[in-house]
């Protein structure tokens, strides 16, 4: 569900690639990486790419909203059900999956170093885009 309790399917998401960010509101590594998904999305949306986040560890919506008012996020964040965080088997966050146009996941990035997460996931962007 988003953050307006609307649910979301993957297959509705039209653009050709995506990440999906797995993560959780008290995550320091999660808090982290959020200059560069701002970053991302600012650089890649126009060039079909879009970020859906998922929060795994709080599953009040008003305090998810709160969260992506407060970081003013302008992609999906969506609240992970305990189907979803089998189905991906998230064992931690943040975990990052990026998909292609057919929604194969293309690539797996568990946790968040700065240096190394931006440059691994710009690069295999940069091959799909």
């Amino acid at each position: 569900k988003d953050t307006e309790n609307n649910s979301v399917n993957l297959y509705d998401l039209k653009s050709k690639v995506i990440m999906i960010q797995f993560t959780g509101i008290g995550c320091g590594a999660c808090h982290a990486s959020i200059p560069f998904l701002k970053q991302l999305d600012t650089a890649y949306k126009p060039k079909d790419f879009e970020i859906v986040s998922i929060e795994t560890w709080n599953n009040n919506l008003d305090a998810i909203k709160r969260y992506k008012n407060i970081h003013e996020f302008n992609f999906k964040v969506l609240n992970a059900t305990n189907n979803i965080t089998k189905d991906y088997q998230v064992k931690g966050v943040p975990v990052f999956f990026i998909l292609d146009e057919n929604r194969v996941v293309r690539k797996i990035i568990k946790g968040y170093n700065k240096d190394v997460t931006d440059k691994e996931v710009r690069d295999i962007l940069n091959q799909m885009i």
